[in-house]
């Protein structure tokens, strides 16, 4: 019924008006073997009346014609799995409702700044937005507290006024803010491990490269990702894997992607047909193998998938991970992979994250190279090499600056402008 509903729609628009639907037996033999339909009349006219409930008849339809009624019937075969109805696309919001959300969100934020202004721990005056913003970009606590004790006993700060004016020295060096936010960068890269990207290896054997990740952070466009990057950019000969045969469309998606780069693609279900589709692409300068989402929850998937990777003996494995995510979930991610072989990760999905903190309280704490930042879908313009002063970068964008309290507006497109990946 949904799928009919759906035609009708298509054909005669949603303003279309149902005037009779029924269920008809169609094909077999003395009704052994029919089918059953879904048969809908509709029309655009408003003026015309809906049919009594019964069986319409052909008399029925033949005078809905002679009425010049713009109707259509439509015999549909139920689908054997239930087909949910399109959505109907989302309205545009009005640009003056953007405007006013952003300024409820701008004054939710100052509301939330002040209390936890409150709750902050006893730092210098100059610092305090500094903590709450950083807590604000889902920065822990703790880590906030030890950087911002850092960087007070750097500059020697608790002293003097809180900030000065752009135009005036501290101290004759440059103006206070400024000192603040480039030792604050500073010791966000300290804090962060020194970047790992893909390095392929000298000689004739190729080098074997495997993604892992718990399902939905991205896996599959990354993989599209790094073959056009190495491909495309490097001139490299690449070669693909996929073991993702349980998810719906994986396999085609990588394929296209395949296709349209001329790399080949070898999809594989056991570690024998992963170990001879590895020996097939010896001729490749880099061989990347997609893998299956698996919930970190999943000891029996997780053993799978170390079966598969056993049989590839990749030189890198690479974890991804999707900074939409919780920090508890990622280090559970973490701790799972890490006996599989990973021991790069990637952070995908920055445009979505709410607050990029997260990749710091996570990169701090494990023993993992950070590899690769992804942004958004585009192949392969939204990739680059992780970095810890990128990193760095991109949670100082979301800070707030002296001079921005007095204007939100401004503040925001700093933030967006700051989040948008190069």
């Amino acid at each position: 019924m949904s799928e009919a509903l759906a035609r009708v729609k298509a054909d005669l628009g949603k303003d279309a008006i149902i005037l009779h639907t029924r269920t008809v037996q169609s094909g077999g033999l003395l009704g052994v073997g029919a089918k059953a339909q879904i048969e809908i009349v509709a029309t655009r006219d408003a003026h015309v009346s809906p049919q009594p409930p019964g069986r319409l008849g052909a008399s029925g339809v033949l005078q809905a014609a002679r009425a010049q009624v713009d109707a259509a019937t439509l015999r549909i075969e139920p689908p054997r799995r239930p087909v949910i109805a399109p959505e109907p696309a989302a309205r545009p919001v009005e640009s003056s409702i953007r405007s006013e959300v952003e300024e409820i969100r701008s004054m939710v934020g100052q509301i939330l700044r002040e209390t936890r202004a409150g709750q902050a721990p006893r730092l210098p005056a100059e610092l305090i937005d500094y903590y709450t913003g950083l807590v604000s970009q889902d920065v822990s606590a703790e880590l906030a507290r030890q950087l911002l004790e850092r960087i007070s006993s750097r500059l020697s700060l608790g002293s003097g006024p809180a900030y000065q004016s752009p135009d005036r020295k501290a101290g004759g060096g440059a103006p206070n803010e400024e000192r603040i936010r480039s030792e604050l960068r500073a010791c966000l890269s300290e804090m962060l491990p020194p970047v790992s990207p893909i390095k392929l290896t000298s000689g004739a054997k190729p080098t074997v490269v495997a993604l892992v990740g718990p399902t939905g952070v991205g896996k599959t466009t990354t993989v599209a990702k790094l073959a056009a990057v190495m491909k495309l950019r490097e001139r490299r000969r690449v070669g693909l894997i996929t073991m993702d045969t349980y998810r719906i469309g994986a396999v085609e998606q990588l394929r296209t992607y395949a296709q349209i780069l001329d790399v080949p693609l070898i999809s594989v279900m056991t570690p024998m047909e992963m170990k001879t589709a590895v020996a097939r692409m010896a001729d490749r300068d880099l061989i990347l193998i997609d893998t299956a989402g698996r919930s970190q929850r999943d000891d029996d998937r997780i053993g799978e998938l170390k079966k598969m990777l056993d049989a590839a003996e990749p030189d890198q494995v690479h974890l991804v991970l999707s900074t939409t995510g919780r920090e508890e979930t990622l280090r559970q991610a973490v701790e799972r992979f890490t006996p599989v072989g990973a021991g790069h990760l990637v952070f995908t999905k920055l445009d979505e994250a709410v607050g990029l903190g997260v990749m710091l309280n996570v990169l701090h704490t494990v023993k993992l190279k950070l590899s690769y930042l992804t942004s958004g879908q585009a192949v392969p313009d939204d990739i680059e090499t992780g970095s810890a002063a990128r990193v760095a970068e991109l949670i100082l964008a979301g800070l707030p600056r002296a001079s921005e309290a007095a204007n939100p507006s401004q503040r925001s497109a700093d933030l967006k402008a700051g989040r948008a990946l190069r």
